[in-house]
């Protein structure tokens, strides 16, 4: 708006002589570029008559009707409000239109409200600019930016006495929401009424992205609890946008750009509209090329006692059913499905495809990979897509379990069996998991004599307590993991070979994180979001230089270690944007900042710099193992935690003893 009321007077006769020299005769001059089109738009594409009284009201339903179907005007309803009482005694009025054009309220000095009634200016009409010619909302919805019309750049003659300033409201995502306008008298005191109109719809924004980030959550937590059978499971909001989606439906489902089919969306997008879309009943969306279900049954998800989004589930192809003699759990006891799986490397799908192959039988099955490379999440998946779902999913760290309790953990113990023992007997793992999968993480860890009795149990599918005589049957399928060679350990006399074909029935590598380089960048930033709820933060995002600096970096702890870079990075960036400083990269015992090399030291490994403490000794004992990959990788984690034991332990996955254990047989000292 114009500073001094002598100023607008000016302009006013300026604008005057534009419009009639437009009218006239075409001319377009000493006009804004934003206003020149809206004229040529309103004479030549929608043929408004300048000569209008007043605007239309929109056809269709009342008014309360639009309120209730406009999911914005909830939120703006209190701004509004507001707003409009501090403009009682000003001459202006605040108005909120749909994104359709639609006024649904306006407030403001009563006066004016009474004044602009005249020329339809009120709720239940439509100031679209095909309709009403240029005027502020009409000309912001096209423009799609906050645009004021003052005075005479009104297309109507009727609308000149005012000036509109319209500012938009988006979604989040970009699409328009509605949008606010406040009016006054051309020549009445000004408001600052764009940077005010402007302002309003921001609050309004901002609000609604608060509300559909609590929504996409209460929609994903939706997904999470109703993972399981390997059905093809979609999250989607209101609108239809897919949110998030299981490895089932991202290889079974068509999706078009990572969206719904167009039919699927809008009878969903409908559905969620009706008035009864929060019953109980799922409702059926029909689904192109869904092979093994007439469609998608949609499962819809409220929250605040409105529709916010859908469950979509596409069943699985059949599977035979949980065994005779399975316990019914009714959950999934499995934390995590294979979408939890993140990467797009050929190693790693590949992977993930042989997992799944597992899932769809009984046999045994060793998961190797380094410590960090995820082969809990494996074990998981494998367990929730399988026909065992249903049944328990216990986990065992062979290696953190006291040798001398191994036994009595897997297969439980009689009353009175020993001192210390709980009185009245202990079911072991095996007894647990019946119905089950038993995982038996750090499988190689298990002590000699542990190996041959679960060799026993394994080919009997039988248990016997320790100090009991009567064998209990068992049905448990085993999946096991280890972070070395099997048939190395065999060679090395440490475990049996007999145990070993019997656990080895399918074999699943899971690359390290250096070989999937690709994949740094996808996992960093799921990590950088988990890391946001966590730490209550938000807007963060990885500079170029970081994602370079990451996908640089070894990774000797693999995703775990990448897991706890970003968690710490997110706590400490000062901004919005984390740079390689933010990053704690480490090397061989010194931080490396990206592109320069960690420091080394000149002293010889037996000499001690003055102060300091003497270099870790990384030559092998006699009779030690030599050097190798697993050795390294002890090494670098070690001198990445700093030598902490039980933080090194911690970044492997370990139990400190099985952290002992290592050291001493590559003979690390320090």
């Amino acid at each position: 708006m114009l500073a001094s009321p002598r100023d607008r007077s000016s302009r006013r006769r300026q604008l005057d002589l534009a419009w009639e020299r437009f009218l006239q005769r075409g001319e377009l001059a000493d006009v804004r570029p934003e206003i020149a089109r809206s004229w040529t738009r309103a004479r030549e594409v929608y043929g408004i008559d300048p000569t209008l009284a007043r605007a239309p009201l929109a056809p269709g339903d009342d008014l309360a009707a639009r309120r209730d179907r406009d999911d914005t005007w909830e939120v703006a309803e209190p701004v509004l409000a507001e707003f409009s009482a501090r403009l009682r005694s000003t001459g202006h009025v605040l108005a909120f239109f749909d994104a359709a054009g639609v006024m649904l309220c306006l407030g403001g000095d009563a006066d004016t409200i009474a004044a602009v009634q005249e020329i339809n200016l009120c709720p239940g009409a439509s100031w679209r600019e095909d309709v009403a010619g240029t005027n502020g909302s009409g000309t912001s919805l096209v423009e799609r930016r906050a645009t004021e019309v003052f005075a005479s750049e009104h297309f109507v003659a009727a609308w000149q006495r005012w000036t509109s300033v319209g500012a938009p409201i988006a979604m989040p995502g970009g699409e328009l929401a509605g949008l606010v306008e406040l009016t006054g008298a051309w020549d009445a005191p000004e408001p600052q009424g764009l940077v005010a109109a402007t302002a309003i719809a921001a609050l309004v924004e901002e609000r609604l992205r608060a509300r559909q980030h609590l929504r996409d959550e209460v929609i994903r937590y939706a997904l999470r609890a109703a993972r399981g059978s390997g059905d093809a499971l979609l999250a989607v909001d209101a609108r239809g946008r897919v949110l998030q989606a299981n490895d089932a439906a991202r290889g079974r489902l068509s999706l078009e750009g990572g969206e719904l089919p167009r039919a699927a969306r809008e009878r969903l997008v409908a559905a969620l509209r009706a008035s009864d879309a929060a019953a109980d009943e799922d409702l059926l969306v029909e689904w192109p090329g869904a092979a093994a279900s007439p469609g998608a049954a949609c499962s819809i998800v409220t929250h605040g006692g409105r529709p916010i989004g859908a469950l979509l589930r596409v069943a699985a192809p059949p599977t035979r059913a949980i065994r005779a003699g399975a316990p019914a759990r009714g959950r999934p006891s499995a934390r995590y499905g294979f979408e939890a799986i993140l990467g797009a490397s050929p190693r790693l799908r590949g992977a993930v495809g042989l997992a799944e192959i597992a899932a769809r039988n009984d046999l045994p099955v060793v998961l190797h990979g380094e410590s960090g490379t995820g082969k809990e999440l494996f074990a998981h998946g494998i367990h929730g897509a399988s026909a065992r779902a249903a049944g328990p999913l216990v986990v065992v760290n062979c290696g953190a379990i006291p040798a001398a309790l191994v036994e009595a953990e897997l297969f439980g113990y009689e009353p009175g069996t020993f001192t210390g023992g709980q009185r009245e007997g202990k079911a072991g793992k095996l007894e647990e998991a019946h119905g089950g999968t038993l995982f038996l993480d750090e499988v190689s860890e298990l002590p000699p004599q542990a190996q041959t009795a679960l060799l026993r149990a394994v080919q009997e599918c039988e248990v016997v307590r320790l100090g009991g005589s009567k064998p209990r049957r068992i049905d448990v399928r085993i999946v096991s993991a280890t972070n070395r060679r099997l048939t190395d350990e065999v060679a090395l006399g440490r475990f049996r070979q007999d145990l070993f074909f019997r656990l080895n029935v399918l074999h699943v590598d899971i690359p390290p994180l250096r070989e999937r380089r690709e994949d740094v960048a996808l996992l960093a930033r799921a990590f950088l979001e988990e890391a946001e709820e966590r730490l209550g933060r938000s807007g963060l995002a990885l500079s170029p230089a970081a994602i370079a600096a990451l996908e640089a970096h070894g990774w000797p702890g693999n995703v775990r270690e990448l897991r706890n870079v970003i968690l710490r990075a997110a706590a400490v960036a000062a901004g919005s944007v984390i740079e390689p400083g933010d990053l704690a990269l480490f090397g061989r015992g010194t931080p490396i900042a990206p592109g320069r090399a960690p420091a080394v030291p000149h002293a010889p490994p037996s000499a001690a710099p003055s102060g300091g403490t003497a270099e870790p000794r990384r030559d092998a004992a006699p009779g030690a193992e030599p050097e190798g990959p697993e050795r390294d990788e002890l090494v670098a984690a070690l001198d990445a935690c700093g030598w902490n034991i039980a933080r090194t332990a911690t970044t492997l996955g370990v139990s400190r003893q099985a952290l002992y254990r290592r050291l001493r047989r590559f003979g690390i000292t320090r």
